[in-house]
């Protein structure tokens, strides 16, 4: 259901940036924090399904499709991303957990390649840490973590959240978070760029960009890119690798789906 312009969607972003701090405060912070910053405002997608065609370089050049599926019930939320060629889903990722006052809570996290087992990452969250299924060792879990799927939607949940109450801004400070993926928990960082224009099937849309740069740790770009009038939904995604190998997922829908 698109919304109704894209001046709002700059608004929502400077908030969204100037409370990104919250992300990385342990419970009880927020508790004590004023209660105009106790929770990051938070609106998940209605359920959706969005396909994507698919353009990159692995070794060498590659065409294909995807469909990232979104599902849940106002408490719980499923989320899938099938990377899909030929007819063979070549990797498939989930995430599965509850929707919290903050955003998305995942519980368990699996990553499934064609040929290969399903490897997962648990949320364990009494005892305050993640577990992985293939011999990582355990890690330490924060408060705000997010999977490598979830983040998809949990910044899109908190653009569509934030207020419009304040004044427009170019830039503001990187969203912060510890991300988990079936074998690492690492921190990422996201940069948010003021909205440009993403050409679609069927004609452009405003969205923001939001960066995650290369990392000691990780030698990957992540780039995302949300649009007010596709629900905040992600309607671009790249990955790109320190090798220049990239996935490029942009989706297969004009601006007024």
């Amino acid at each position: 259901m698109p919304l109704t312009s894209a001046a709002p969607l700059s608004r929502r972003l400077c908030l969204l940036l100037g409370l990104s701090s919250a992300l990385l405060l342990p419970p009880a912070a927020h508790a004590q924090a004023p209660a105009a910053d106790a929770a990051l405002p938070f609106k998940a997608p209605a359920p959706v399904r969005i396909a994507y065609d698919v353009e990159g370089v692995i070794g060498s050049p590659y065409t294909g499709s995807a469909e990232l599926v979104w599902a849940h019930d106002g408490k719980r939320y499923q989320s899938q991303l099938l990377i899909r060629k030929f007819g063979l889903t070549l990797q498939a990722w989930t995430s599965q957990g509850a929707l919290g006052e903050r955003g998305l809570e995942p519980d368990i996290f699996t990553s499934k390649r064609l040929g290969q087992s399903e490897i997962n990452a648990r949320f364990q969250r009494t005892t305050g840490r993640v577990v992985f299924s293939e011999g990582t060792p355990d890690a330490a879990l924060q408060s705000g973590a997010q999977d490598q799927l979830s983040v998809f939607m949990q910044l899109a949940s908190l653009l569509a959240g934030s207020s419009t109450s304040r004044p427009v801004a170019d830039t503001g400070p990187a969203i912060s978070l510890q991300a988990i993926g079936d074998r690492y928990a690492e921190q990422w960082s996201f940069k948010a760029s003021k909205p440009e224009a993403v050409k679609l099937a069927g004609g452009s849309v405003q969205a923001v960009k939001f960066t995650h740069e290369p990392t000691a740790e990780r030698k990957q770009r992540l780039e995302l890119w949300y649009a007010a009038s596709q629900q905040f939904l992600p309607v671009r995604i790249r990955i790109t690798e320190s090798n220049g190998d990239f996935l490029d997922l942009l989706r297969a829908v004009g601006p007024n789906p």
